[in-house]
């Protein structure tokens, strides 16, 4: 009974997105006010940390100039990526941390344009605010990767969807076709991401200063 905090991915696009936004009236633990949106927490008297929660699928134009996903093609990615940048940059919190459903970078047979779009567009604010990890879903495997020049990790998640095999491909970290869902702890130097499969068994952890 803990609270959620929804992003929106290409399936909600697939139907009426302004619906799985509205559900947060209904439900007290679907607390969406919007299609983005930030938060920030308290980790310690002394540390904070913010959570940027981001609508991918406009970015991507696979999706964005799809019939079948009529309401990404209403949504301005320009004002989306304004706001992303000033709340980066206004933020003064110790870690900053991003999510959204669309990986970055992934070892995946899905159309590459679905990251290089995000490259293009989402990664070079990133990439000027140091953010220190981005989050993400849609492959359906757990995958950890880091890039030549860049200080992000890049975690992708596995969480309740059907299991893939992992596609090969330069800076993972870690990769495994396992089903489960992953945590993430933080404290005044240390962030923790740690993989966690369908047994309960811990798979991989990483420790991110």
């Amino acid at each position: 009974m803990i609270p959620w905090f929804p992003v929106l991915g290409n399936h909600e696009y697939q139907g009426n997105t302004d619906a799985v936004i509205a559900y947060s009236g209904v439900s007290r633990r679907w607390q969406m006010p919007g299609r983005y949106y930030s938060k920030v927490f308290d980790v310690t008297d002394s540390t904070d940390v913010l959570l940027l929660f981001i609508d991918t699928t406009p970015m991507v134009d696979l999706f964005r100039y799809n019939d079948e996903h009529p309401d990404a093609l209403k949504q301005s990615v320009e004002d989306q990526l304004s706001w992303i940048d000033s709340t980066l940059g206004n933020s003064r919190e110790k870690w900053k941390i991003v999510m959204g459903h669309h990986p970055i970078y992934a070892g995946t047979t899905k159309d590459e344009s679905e990251r290089t779009d995000l490259q293009k567009r989402l990664l070079p604010i990133l990439e000027k605010h140091r953010v220190d990890v981005y989050y993400s879903g849609h492959i359906h495997n757990f995958q950890h990767i880091n890039t030549a020049g860049s200080s992000i990790d890049y975690f992708v998640i596995s969480s309740a969807s059907q299991s893939r095999k992992v596609v090969p491909f330069e800076g993972a970290v870690f990769t495994s076709s396992a089903t489960g869902f992953a945590l993430c702890s933080l404290s005044d130097s240390v962030l923790i991401t740690t993989f966690v499969d369908n047994t309960g068994n811990i798979i991989y952890q990483h420790q991110g200063k």
